[in-house]
This record gives structure tokens, sequence and C-alpha cells, in this order.
């Protein structure tokens, strides 16, 4: 019976009877079985049996329920008899302690948790040197970071600068920084050669200080916007989760985000090599191509790039598309589950642009006032009807 809220408030009632003595020796039984049957039960049996309601609680107090009781059950302008009015006391008081047990129950049940209304950072963006060393890039203002080897690095709260690095101080071999983005964060490098890759929420980029040899490469993880300076001796090479991205100078969008797993790379001008270690492809400007882990094929569609780089200038920018998959990336940024009362309304289309840092209640409303469907908070779920 404990897999239900209903069989939590039958607990709830049966403790309320115990601790005033009435409680029947078979329903007794029942508990008891009820509570040694695991720890958990065990736990919230404990937490409503020593709950204490005094008289400074605000649950009602036993003479506030016989005042009600009373009110409500009495008729006419007679007193009630000694034995009647001890009864009723008997009955308000039983009912005082039923009321306020089962409400500590929901209570103690009910999530407290709300949906992230306006998104922050939940942590500070990290750099991770070569030799495991962290470093919080979390100061608004501009500061200088003194590396190994008396290299001077320029780091801001939002971007990070190595293509002021004196070239002469660095050592020959390539060495490798990270920098790690937190959700609701987002920040930029500007590399040795001048490259600018701007990263998403929840994404971590791998790179030299310096490039060296015949390629630039770097490693990426989550989702990030390039404008790759032109070098038509080195190519610049991205490695996200299985796909490489092969390009001579362009700008283009890695994203290894998506839910299903696979890899969209979107060109927005010049031209880059796709490859997932089985084949390869080239695309032109307006075309992405996504790519499935241990499948050989590539598949190229046409996509506005305004769309998929919204996220850039902060926004969110959903053209014409299902309302299941709207809610699927806003309940990932949000934090909240959804609910929808009729599948059907998965499928309606719609076209919405707002800021990826406005309130919830603002995006629900931009929704709404389609006037195809109403939202409902409620905790951390949202409920589509």
């Amino acid at each position: 019976m404990e897999k239900d809220i209903l069989s939590k408030l039958e607990v709830a009632r049966l403790i309320a009877l115990q601790r005033l003595g009435i409680l029947p020796k078979s329903e007794e039984r029942r508990l008891s079985a009820w509570v040694e049957r695991d720890e958990k039960n065990k736990a919230f049996y404990e937490q409503l049996r020593q709950k204490s309601f005094d008289e400074n609680a605000t649950s009602p107090s036993t003479a506030e329920g016989w005042n009600l009781f009373e009110k409500k059950y009495r008729t006419g302008g007679k007193a009630p008899r000694p034995f009647q009015r001890t009864l009723y006391r008997m009955v308000a008081s039983a009912a005082v302690l039923v009321l306020a047990i089962t409400g500590t129950y929901y209570y103690l049940t009910q999530p407290n948790e709300e949906i992230i209304s306006s998104p922050q950072p939940v942590s500070a963006v990290q750099l991770v040197l070569e030799n495991g060393n962290k470093i919080t890039l979390d100061d608004p203002q501009s500061f200088v970071l003194a590396l190994n080897n008396n290299v001077a690095l320029h780091a801001e709260k939002q971007k990070i600068d190595y293509a002021t690095t004196k070239k002469e101080t660095v050592e020959i071999d390539e060495i490798y920084h990270t920098i790690i983005v937190p959700k609701y964060g987002e920040y930029t490098v500007r590399l040795s050669d001048n490259t600018t890759v701007k990263l998403n929420s929840e994404s971590t980029l791998t790179y030299p200080v310096q490039f060296k040899g015949k390629e630039r490469k770097i490693r990426l993880t989550g989702e990030a916007y390039l404008e790759v300076t032109p070098n038509t001796t080195r190519h610049f090479i991205v490695e996200a989760a299985g796909t490489t991205v092969t390009v001579l100078g362009t700008t283009f969008n890695v994203n290894t985000s998506a839910p299903d797993g696979n890899v969209a790379t979107t060109l927005v001008n010049g031209k880059v090599e796709v490859g997932n270690g089985l084949t390869t492809t080239i695309i032109s400007p307006g075309l992405q191509a996504v790519t499935t882990s241990g499948n050989a094929r590539i598949d190229v569609r046409k996509v506005d790039t305004n769309v998929v780089t919204a996220w850039v200038r902060d926004m969110f920018y959903f053209d014409e598309k299902p309302l299941g998959e709207i809610m699927q990336e806003l309940s990932h940024w949000y934090e909240f589950n959804v609910v929808f009362e009729k599948e059907s309304l998965k499928q309606r289309k719609f076209t919405i642009e707002t800021s990826r840092y406005e309130n919830i209640d603002q995006v629900l409303k931009l929704i709404e006032e389609t006037h195809v469907v109403t939202c409902r908070k409620e905790g951390k779920t949202i409920y589509i009807q």
C-alpha cells in the first residue's frame, strides 16, 4: 500500500489514532507490519510519530477544533449534555490531531524545489592548466595570469586572450589548457592564431597555448561558435565526440549536446570538411552536417543559421518547431518537468524568439499568447493543456 499517496495518508491517520491511544489492535498490527517492511517506511513513521503539536504550532488547537466542531454540529440553542460535550471534545481532538499529522505528511512529501525562473551560472568558468591546476575566472575586472616560463595571459570574466602572448617565451612543445563552462554560463576564447571560439553553456574546450606544427587542432565537448582565422598552409581542426571538422578559414557552429547524441556542424560562411572516421563530406554556407556515432552516413540538410546560432546572441529562437521539442529544450535550461495533457499538443508548431535569460513566466506567457495552449506551473512541473 506504500506505493501511492492515499496509502501514506492512511498511515498518517493510523499514527494519529495510535497517538490518541484508540487504535484497534488489528490496525496496530497492520501499521507495525508496514513500518517494518523497509527503512523508508520506518523513517516516515518516526517523522510523524515524533512530530510535536504544541500551542505554538500553526495547526489549530484542540479548543479551536472543538469550537469549530460545536458550531457545525450544535443544533438549536440547547447546550449539550456533559457526556455529549465530552464525546464532542474527544472527536474534535482526534480530528485535529489527524488533520495535523496528515498535514505534516503533505509538508514532508511535497517538493519544495521551484523552477529556475531566471537562469544564473551555477559556478564560475574554470581554466585548467597543463599541470592540472585550476584557476577560477570570476573576476569582473581584467587581469593578467602569470603562467610558467613567464608567459603573460590576459583574462576577463567573459573572455580569455592567447593572441597577445609573447611567442618567444613559449616552449617548443605544445602546452594545452582547458576551459570548462558551467550551466547557464558562456565564455569566449581568443586563440593564439586570433581564432575566436565562443563556448555555450555546459561546454569544454581543450587547446594549445600556441599552435605548433602543420595543424591547428582543438577538442570540443558541448557547443561552440567559431570564427577561424584563415591560413592556407595550416588547417584548423575541431575534434568533437568522434567528429572531425577541418577548415582553412570560416565561421561555423559545432554542437555535440543534442539529446540523441548526434553532432551537428552548421556552416555560416566559408567551407568545411566534416568527417566521422569512416567518410567525409564538404558543406557550403547554410548547410548542416549531422554525424551519428557508429554510422558511416553523414546527413546534410539546409538550415536557418540564425536559428542555429541564436544562442550566440543569448537568444532562444524556435522557428515553426513542434511544442514537444521546444519544451524539451526549455525544460533542460530552466530545470522543470513537462506534462502534456494531450499528446497531440506536442506536434503543434510555434515560432518563438526570446532571451535565454528571460524569466520563465514571460516565456510561458509568449506561448500562451498564441491561444493554442495554456501552461500551468506546479512546483517543478509545467502542465500543458
